[in-house]
């Protein structure tokens, strides 16, 4: 049974066609931002910020985060829009919001990377079809991710990304109209290495190749709204200085770079593929590199990790101070564990940690991260901790630690200081910064 609300009044394709008429007329326009997360006091702050600076929340979900299968959220993509919409009305914001899949596609699930394409491939599509009965508006058809089979030199063939960006978007129209559902906006391309398209040469022979499969299958109807590729933004955990905390870097975004792919998509440009460029990775992006994207014409900036770490640093200064005052209390019994139950849940999935080790332990080659200096575990678990923390074990180790920073008198209400905190100093500053504000009246206005 479809659980889509009736009459969405907004979607992807809505506010798309909304900022191409901005720069049609001269007018400003805004970057759409996107937050792209699963975790429930971030996406209420990000909802609380929206309904505060009267902009409209994009939600997209990373196959990763959330699939038929439950994902490491552990929802299925209806339960996280229902999920998402509970917040919105804990948080009191009554407007629209956008739902997308990020990073759909074959073989980005780790569990699936020896399994048969044709297996992997008809889970994608039972993943396409619960995403559009879920109310998704946008779904970005990722095919650089394969399996060994399907890699020459650890790169997968230009032809192979394009057949499966294809075959994604051929089944996912399909289903849409036999749902009776208006138009979605699609995302294609990636900034991965392992198939992104990394180079201006490569991403014209990507695209060239799209361009005759949309026509070939007569596909002509389907938004290509999105083009997302490696600008050079890389996050990596560092210590600058060595009295100071590893914290997570973003270097490497080349604007030069921006502009000559821009050029090239813009060769392929037509009327119902827009192409807007799509930065991912721009968590921890600065202030100044966002107005180079702005002046270059992003389309849209997805952000992650930035607005989740705030949690769960706190989370961790709190244990900190929960096991020093039930030590002293004789109750250490009752400490929730919850650093002890991150790293456990962690070492389970190495993939999930290993590849963003910092560069002066990178030859330390730890099979766990309980190998790892303390200073290194918590920079993981800060960054990293995402993956792991809806886990049952860890959702009760931070529920237990939750209602002992209450109990022990740390703070009053430690959920609202973690929301409070993500809103003013990482949810406003970006929408700010995209030109967000005040989108949701204008939207609705249409002018």
């Amino acid at each position: 049974m479809s659980h889509r609300p009736q009459n969405p009044p907004v979607t992807m394709p809505d506010l798309v066609d909304y900022v191409l008429r901005r720069r049609a007329s001269g007018k400003s326009s805004p970057a759409i931002l996107a937050f792209c997360f699963s975790d429930e006091l971030a996406l209420k702050a990000c909802l609380t910020a929206c309904r505060e600076a009267r902009s409209i929340p994009v939600i997209m979900a990373t196959i990763n985060q959330v699939n038929s299968d439950g994902g490491y959220s552990g929802l299925t993509s209806v339960e996280f829009a229902g999920k998402v919409r509970a917040l919105a009305r804990e948080a009191g914001y009554t407007g629209p919001i956008i739902f997308g899949r990020d990073h759909g596609g074959p073989y980005i699930v780790a569990a699936q990377k020896t399994a048969p394409r044709p297996e992997v491939m008809k889970w994608v599509k039972q993943n396409i079809v619960q995403d559009l009965n879920a109310g998704f508006t946008c779904w970005h058809a990722d095919g650089t991710s394969g399996g060994k089979d399907d890699q020459a030199d650890g790169q997968l063939p230009v032809e192979l990304i394009a057949d499966t960006t294809l075959e994604m978007i051929e089944y996912c129209e399909s289903e849409r109209m036999r749902l009776g559902l208006p138009s979605i906006s699609y995302e294609i391309g990636s900034e991965e290495q392992q198939g992104g398209l990394t180079s201006p040469e490569k991403l014209d022979r990507f695209l060239n190749l799209i361009t005759k499969g949309i026509h070939r299958k007569k596909l002509t109807r389907a938004r290509l709204d999105f083009i997302v590729t490696q600008t050079g933004t890389h996050m990596k955990l560092e210590r600058r200085d060595p009295i100071q905390e590893y914290q997570l870097f973003q270097d490497g975004f080349k604007p030069d770079i921006v502009k000559k792919l821009d050029q090239v998509a813009q060769k392929h440009r037509a009327k119902l593929a827009n192409l807007l460029f799509t930065q991912h990775y721009s968590d921890q992006i600065s202030a100044l590199d966002i107005l180079s994207l702005l002046d270059l014409g992003v389309g849209k900036v997805n952000f992650g990790p930035e607005m989740t770490m705030p949690e769960l640093k706190m989370l961790l200064s709190w244990e900190k101070q929960e096991r020093e005052l039930l030590i002293t209390q004789g109750g250490i019994a009752e400490a929730s564990g919850f650093r002890e139950t991150m790293i456990h849940e962690l070492d389970k999935n190495p993939e999930f940690w290993r590849d963003y080790i910092p560069a002066d332990h990178q030859g330390d080659h730890g099979k766990t991260l309980s190998v790892y200096p303390r200073p290194i575990q918590d920079a993981i678990i800060v960054f990293r901790g995402r993956y792991v923390k809806s886990n049952p074990k860890c959702a009760t180790a931070i529920r237990i630690l939750y209602r002992n920073v209450k109990m022990l008198g740390v703070s009053d209400n430690p959920e609202d200081k973690v929301m409070s905190k993500i809103k003013k100093e990482n949810v406003l500053p970006r929408i700010r910064q995209l030109g967000m504000e005040s989108l949701g009246t204008a939207l609705m206005k249409m002018d």
